[in-house]
């Protein structure tokens, strides 16, 4: 599954946000825990639901993402000055992550202050990637010491491959040194593949999402998401009249949350498919460039294992047909509209493809 982490400083709203995604009523404040929250989260999808009131099946199944709430106190000592730095732990737990949230405060509330005694969004995300910035240097660093120790007892193909790495870790210490993270660094494709064991923070995707007071539906001047904690976890208990009426009064778009799901999505470069019929419509994700049979490998080992081919319809397309001549027919129609088509092991699997993968094992 894939594993999203928020982040952000103490009472930033982020166990907030994590409660407006899960439904799961954690405790919200000061300090309020040490440990990671976990739960799992839905994604929305209008293609989904789309094909679920044409199937009408005994079940429907979204894609679903784990999400981690961290606590802020971990990252206490980017605000109070010190030169304390995160737990080993908590950075070794943030490494195992896809992706990164930071979830910054933009709302003023005396009741609740900022641990710095400020709002300032700017500060804040400099501060957290200053946090993650050091942490990888200080690992690049170590790597580089313990090269170092080594060399001399290394034979002369080790060392030649010591040099590379040494070369390589050299140029992301001074891309990092020069404000930039390695997600971003010039790097080939290859180098990218040797340096992914080292699970670098700032290698991570990221997404900023600004948590505003429920009268602002926006930030200016920044990139991000931002959207009332607080008051997207109140309409989780609204039906959806209720909420859209509330929306409206208070003059807050919908779909902030989807938005955010959406915008996680497209950073991981996952893509989504569909397993459609009676029983259940499912979505899947899968991985940009992921083929056909690591696609079948989502829905089960076996299938990816004695993979033989796939039948392959647009979700649009299916839907078109099956609106036209029924759910139980709407295979058939697609294929009689050449709207089908067979595929095999090469084929990269595209973003609302509808599979009924073929198999024997």
């Amino acid at each position: 599954m894939t594993s999203i982490g928020l982040i952000g400083f103490e009472r930033s709203g982020k166990t907030t946000l994590f409660n407006a995604l899960t439904g799961a009523g954690r405790a919200t404040g000061f300090s309020t825990h040490q440990d990671p929250h976990e739960g799992v989260v839905p994604a929305p999808d209008a293609r989904l639901t789309q094909l679920s009131q044409l199937y009408q099946p005994r079940k429907t199944s979204p894609s679903v993402l784990d999400v981690v709430d961290f606590p802020g106190a971990g990252f206490a000592g980017a605000l109070s000055g010190s030169s304390e730095p995160p737990s080993s732990r908590l950075l070794d737990q943030l490494a195992q992550l896809d992706a990164l949230v930071h979830v910054v405060r933009a709302f003023d509330n005396d009741a609740v202050p900022h641990p710095a005694e400020r709002i300032d969004p700017g500060a804040d995300i400099e501060a957290m990637q200053l946090e993650l910035t050091f942490a990888d240097l200080a690992l690049i660093e170590k790597r580089l010491q313990r090269i170092a120790q080594e060399t001399k007892s290394m034979k002369a193909a080790e060392r030649v491959a010591a040099d590379r790495e040494v070369d390589l870790l050299g140029r992301l210490q001074s891309h990092l040194g020069d404000g930039g993270t390695l997600l971003d660094a010039p790097i080939s494709g290859l180098e990218r593949a040797d340096i992914r064991h080292y699970r670098f923070l700032t290698e991570r995707p990221m997404l900023t999402i600004f948590n505003v007071g429920e009268d602002a539906a926006s930030i200016g001047g920044v990139e991000g998401i931002a959207l009332s904690a607080r008051l997207e976890e109140e309409l989780r208990d609204f039906d959806d009249d209720e909420a859209a009426a509330y929306r409206e009064e208070l003059g807050v778009g919908a779909g902030a949350v989807e938005t955010a799901l959406q915008e996680t999505f497209r950073l991981l470069g996952l893509r989504t498919f569909f397993t459609v019929g009676p029983d259940e419509c499912r979505a899947w994700t899968t991985r940009s460039g992921d083929t056909a049979p690591q696609a079948a490998g989502r829905i089960h080992t076996d299938m990816e294992r004695g993979f033989i081919r796939a039948e392959v319809v647009r979700w649009d397309d299916l839907l078109t047909c099956g609106e036209a001549v029924g759910a139980s027919a709407a295979e058939a129609e697609a294929k009689k509209r050449a709207l089908s088509r067979t595929e095999g092991k090469d084929y990269e699997v595209r973003d609302g493809d509808t599979l009924h993968i073929l198999f024997n094992v």
